[in-house]
């Protein structure tokens, strides 16, 4: 092995894992998009109140001014708002079920191959969508549930190697640019969606999920070749880098865990603020992901090309936000301008509040004006991203040996909302596409954002928990805790 290498390979695994949360993303969302071009509205309107909204000018470009939301044409499908609130949300049926297996495996086993074939496995599955969609919402709902097992293992996977792989003071930048992959991801994944259903490249709406499948596969190769589980397994780190990495995390080196010490995560306090965190933001980001487009084009009549666009607006201000959020807080953290807890409320804090009380007046502000309700929902999103410092980057900090698993509980109780959301935004607009109809789903999503950040501000913890490096059994001073268990600011020594 060299003593140096041209590359430092813990920043490939940032680039890659970035570009593989992208993808991961990409195909979440891109339905979304896709799915207003695949909607035969003519046909659902017949039974629906249409918009109250009054149509543009006809010579406003970023606007529709068809019956169709989607702009030169329907879809051939006839499915009732209810219907495409189960399709939007069946994907979630089966993320649920394998982030806190993946979260275990990736403890146990390595995260490379996880991550990587959770994400290969959900790129084939685009590839068939349009099949499955022609063949019947039956067999299209049973395709999207197999695309979240696939992805439910990749956000616990990453987590857990992150942990193995970034120095302590280097996290949070590195966990904020590698989950910033996930908010390109939904930026670009509607822009291209919005672009190609609304040409005839593949059929429109088809090659949607031709192209996202197909650059999957190409990443995949890439992941494979470039990353390992730890440094001291990669075939091309210089020992340089893996000794640095090493010394860093020095007694926070997280092992290979098989055992878990169930009864102290489920009665943590600060696991339970992280996991309501989880919760909220996740709601808030699903009625930005899975039902923004829709209002845009059912209720605002922005055309689909466009629509795409600006439904990726949000996203592209998250990307900037998390990037810089997580140096941020990295900085507070080394000149110790702030405890890490401190770091990690001030960020979610923001990321909780703001978007909430920014729905909380889409409707009364923003009304029937596509501007002004572009700037809120740019504003709620962009703010959001945040988080990356705040919730995202707590599991690697309170638990470096079990940080998979966390992640992973968390991952599954917070998107339970993305079939939630879908759900209940089909009832509470069925047969009204209005503003008014449309604001229940913003007024329950600002509730929910609030109470939620409120949880975590009084619960979570970014201090190292007492059980939360595995065999690496901690010797501290019984009056160094808090009744939860919680370690404070001071050197941790450990016995193997």
């Amino acid at each position: 092995r060299a003593e140096k290498s041209c590359v430092q390979y813990r920043h490939v695994l940032v680039a890659l894992g970035f570009l593989g949360l992208a993808n991961v993303y990409g195909m979440r969302v891109n339905l979304n998009v896709a799915l207003v071009a695949m909607v035969n509205h003519t046909a659902v309107q017949e039974t629906t109140l249409p918009s109250d909204c009054p149509l543009p000018a006809l010579d406003t470009p970023s606007y529709n001014t068809s019956k169709s939301p989607s702009g030169a044409r329907d879809g051939p499908f006839i499915w009732d708002p209810v219907l495409q609130g189960i399709v939007l949300g069946s994907f979630f049926y089966g993320y649920i079920i394998t982030p806190i297996p993946g979260g275990r495996m990736s403890e146990a086993f390595g995260a490379k191959w996880l991550f990587g074939l959770g994400t290969f496995f959900t790129g084939l599955l685009s590839l068939l969508i349009p099949v499955a969609a022609y063949a019947g919402e039956g067999y299209l709902i049973a395709v999207r549930v197999l695309q979240g097992i696939g992805e439910g293992v990749t956000y616990p996977a990453i987590e857990a190697q992150v942990a193995h792989w970034i120095p302590i003071n280097q996290r949070a930048t590195a966990v904020s640019l590698i989950h910033a992959g996930g908010f390109f991801g939904v930026a670009v994944g509607m822009y291209i969606s919005g672009l190609l259903a609304a040409t005839d490249f593949l059929g429109g709406w088809p090659s949607v999920f031709y192209v996202f499948g197909i650059w999957t596969c190409i990443w995949f190769v890439l992941w494979a070749v470039f990353t390992s589980n730890t440094p001291d397994e990669h075939p091309w780190a210089g020992s340089e880098e893996i000794l640095m990495i090493e010394a860093d995390l020095a007694d926070q080196k997280p092992t290979l865990e098989k055992k878990l010490p169930w009864s102290d995560i489920a009665t943590s306090l600060p696991v339970f603020g992280v996991v309501m965190a989880h919760f909220g933001t996740h709601w808030l980001q699903y009625v930005l992901v899975s039902e923004l487009p829709t209002y845009l084009g059912t209720v605002l009549h922005f055309d689909i090309s466009k629509n795409g666009f600006y439904s990726a607006l949000p996203y592209v201000g998250a990307i900037v936000a998390g990037s810089v959020s997580g140096v941020a807080a990295d900085y507070m953290r080394s000149r110790r301008y702030m405890s890490a807890t401190g770091v990690r409320k001030l960020f979610n804090g923001l990321a909780h509040f703001v978007p909430s009380v920014m729905l909380l007046i889409v409707p009364s502000v923003g009304g029937c004006n596509g501007f002004l309700n572009l700037v809120l929902f740019v504003i709620a999103g962009t703010v959001r991203g945040t988080s990356e410092a705040g919730y995202m980057a707590i599991p690697v900090d309170m638990a470096p040996a079990y940080a998979g698993t966390i992640l992973g509980i968390c991952v599954c109780i917070g998107n339970t909302t993305g079939f939630i959301v879908p759900y209940i935004t089909g009832i509470l607009t069925a047969g009204e596409n209005t503003v008014t109809q449309w604001s229940y789903s913003f007024y329950i999503a600002g509730g929910v954002g609030l109470f939620t950040g409120l949880c975590f501000q009084l619960f979570a913890s970014a201090e190292v928990q007492s059980w939360g490096l595995g065999k690496r059994r901690s010797i501290i001073d019984d009056k160094q805790l808090v009744p939860n268990g919680d370690v404070q600011d001071f050197e941790v020594k450990t016995a193997l």
